[in-house]
């Protein structure tokens, strides 16, 4: 009775120490690619995006139901309503207006004049609300840092008149923009990180892949483990000859081998 199982019915497990010291013997190439993703993504970021300039002005927002005095269900008002100055903000109401005032049209007669449209400044504007504060801080992301501070300074004005007269609010600014020195965007440093980590997994992955889908006899332990047979002893092969054969291609000469000389094979 033959006892060896048929090929159908063995599963090949992964050995996480024979992993690990596949990938250790690739150290140099998973180093290699790390570093030239990280200096991709470093270059990149550089040398081809153009630097952005961030400039915020600091908005106090108060719901108040009485002119004398100040209740704790006036602040949680205040608190609950901050989404809704942050949709106001994005308004074709106050864009348009913040447009008008700093005279951004189109102007065919003055062809280099700064101009915007909605869309283009709607999507600069960034508003972000403190955990559990009144403050709303409106900010504007922009090529140009003065172009960035005079946009959230009007941006500022236009967005308090309109909280105080549509919303019924009170509202005021605390701080004015300031141009910025440095830019915000484009992030150099987080950009070399991500960048090297994605060459880090790509690498990792292929090696790991490469591990998992090789089928090859290397050694005589791979016999001994994947076909279930005793090596009874080894034959030194000719540098010049391939020693290695897929466990299928062994698994059919096996099966020959048994019609051969038993009349049966697995089925």
């Amino acid at each position: 009775m033959d006892n060896k199982p048929n090929s159908s019915e063995q599963t090949d497990t992964i050995n996480l120490s024979e992993l690990f010291y596949v990938l250790l013997s690739r150290i140099l190439t998973i180093i290699c690619v790390t570093v030239v993703c990280g200096a991709v993504a470093f270059a990149y970021s550089r040398f081809f995006v153009s630097p952005e300039y961030t400039a915020g002005c600091t908005l106090c927002v108060l719901n108040r139901n009485n002119e004398n005095s100040l209740t704790s269900s006036d602040i949680a008002a205040s608190n609950a309503l901050v989404k809704d100055y942050e949709i106001l903000a994005g308004s074709h109401a106050v864009i348009e207006q913040v447009i008008a005032d700093l005279n951004l049209q189109y102007d065919p007669a003055d062809p280099n004049k700064a101009t915007y449209t909605y869309a283009q400044l709607k999507s600069e504007i960034h508003v972000s609300v403190p955990s559990d504060s009144r403050m709303l801080v409106v900010s504007i992301q922009d090529k140009n840092p003065n172009n960035a501070k005079k946009l959230a300074d009007a941006l500022a004005d236009v967005l308090v008149r309109a909280i105080n007269s549509k919303m019924k609010t009170e509202a005021s600014i605390i701080d004015y923009a300031v141009v910025p020195t440095s830019p915000s965007a484009p992030n150099v440093k987080k950009n070399t990180v991500i960048g090297a980590a994605i060459g880090f997994l790509i690498v990792c992955g292929i090696i790991v892949l490469r591990f998992i889908t090789d089928d090859t006899i290397k050694t005589d332990t791979d016999v001994e483990k994947y076909l279930r047979l005793p090596v009874l002893g080894t034959i030194p092969l000719d540098e010049n000859e391939a020693p290695k054969r897929k466990r299928s291609e062994y698994r059919a000469d096996m099966k020959k081998a048994k019609r051969l000389y038993f009349g049966k094979g697995d089925k």
